[in-house]
């Protein structure tokens, strides 16, 4: 019997950010070409990995998020594990999941054979990461806190990683998954969550266009900063005050146009993001149903988010046969985007004045059909479960 690669994922947070990964590995695992082993650290953590009762995935799994949430103020952003290779070899990863494309861990760029990032930068072979056309972010470390500039009930300065460029061979691409599949992440749950996504997949698009936004207003920008922390958006704003605009009041301003045109276009809240007020309940759509809602419309539109990071609602969407309208990117996925994406504007946390508007409404006034089974094509050969699963495994052996 040929000796199979066993993958060990030795410690997870934020779960719902790897289950797409997750569900990869184990169709792999089902198709002989791996093992899968997840260590769990306690007992709800077992249920969680391993269970595919639905309320018990579902009572541990929000027991475990507000002990993850509760025990830290540093974000826990990673995916770890090793791979054993049939010859003995081991090689070790991390997966990255942080919104900022210009923040990494210092000690596991240093300790692991491969450093996977979600947010991957198009701009990382420079100096710095460009935020805006006039403002460079230093490459900083998302787990060292410089504790002399500590303030109370918020993080402070990051270090900035020097000679980054030394690491540029470990860190490799990656992608973004849905929000969440399942509550629990044994291989049953994880299945049923994509198929009741991808079950919504449509040929015939009956709408143009739609946008769904959460807020048209970005955080509370920090007051009186000495040592911003460049990993925390309202120290963005407080920073740089009037050099940077939030992008989410560019999707305001998107959202009121696209309306005026006809289209479904939704803001959850016309309130700052970090108040959790003036939600418009009406307009949210529940998640399980969120692809069944976009899967009518030729395109779903999208400004780059928290750091210019690439939202789930490009994968969201792809599963259905949805296409992106987006301004510039900042960061790609691990293969290119072809018919599923098409790019505007910069916008991003440009000043208003300095986003061309005018193009903007010229591009949505010219969009042409969309291509639902080139996108859909697109979909089963770069974005699949299975597929980003292969890249991944593919990519650690041969490090």
């Amino acid at each position: 019997m040929v000796k199979k690669p066993v993958l060990v994922i030795t410690d997870i947070h934020d779960w719902s950010y790897f289950q797409w990964f997750l569900l990869g590995f184990y169709r792999l695992q089902s198709s002989s070409e791996l093992q899968v082993r997840i260590h769990s650290h306690s007992v709800l953590e077992w249920i969680l990995n391993h269970s595919s009762n639905y309320f018990l995935s579902h009572v541990a799994f929000h027991f475990l998020w507000r002990f993850r949430r509760n025990k830290t103020i540093l974000g826990n952003y990673y995916c770890d594990g090793f791979l054993e290779l049939p010859d003995g070899r081991r090689k070790t990863f991390t997966i990255d999941h942080a919104d900022t494309p210009y923040m990494y861990d210092l000690n596991r760029l240093k300790t692991k054979d491969v450093y996977f990032k979600m947010q991957y930068p198009i701009c990382i072979e420079d100096e710095a990461f460009h935020l805006t056309d006039t403002i460079d972010i230093p490459w900083i470390d998302s787990e060292n806190i410089d504790s002399k500039y500590r303030k109370k009930q918020t993080l402070s300065a990051r270090k900035i990683i020097k000679n980054f460029h030394q690491y540029l061979p470990k860190i490799k691409p990656l992608m973004v998954g849905p929000r969440r599949l399942s509550f629990g992440n044994s291989s049953a749950l994880l299945e049923k969550g994509f198929k009741n996504y991808r079950k919504e997949f449509r040929q015939e698009k009956t709408k143009n266009g739609m946008c769904y936004f959460g807020n048209a207003k970005g955080p509370k920008p920090s007051e009186h900063l000495q040592h911003p922390d460049f990993g925390w958006e309202a120290d963005l704003e407080g920073w740089f005050k009037e050099k940077i605009c939030h992008p989410n009041f560019k999707r305001a301003i998107i959202a009121d146009y696209l309306y005026s045109m006809g289209y479904d276009a939704r803001i959850i809240s016309r309130e700052n993001s970090d108040t959790g007020r003036g939600e418009n309940t009406q307009s949210i759509v529940p998640l399980d149903k969120f692809c069944q809602f976009i899967s009518t419309f030729k395109y779903n539109f999208n400004v780059s988010g928290y750091g210019t990071s690439i939202p789930n609602r490009f994968i969201e969407s792809f599963m259905v046969g949805t296409g992106i309208i987006t301004d510039k990117l900042h960061c790609r996925w691990y293969q290119p985007f072809d018919d599923e994406v098409k790019e505007t504007v910069p916008m991003g946390y440009l000043p208003m004045d300095k986003v061309d508007w005018d193009q903007f409404k010229r591009d949505v006034e010219t969009l042409k059909d969309s291509h639902p089974e080139r996108i859909n094509e697109a979909f089963r050969t770069k974005w699949a479960p299975e597929i980003v699963a292969e890249y991944i495994i593919k990519t650690i052996a041969e490090a």
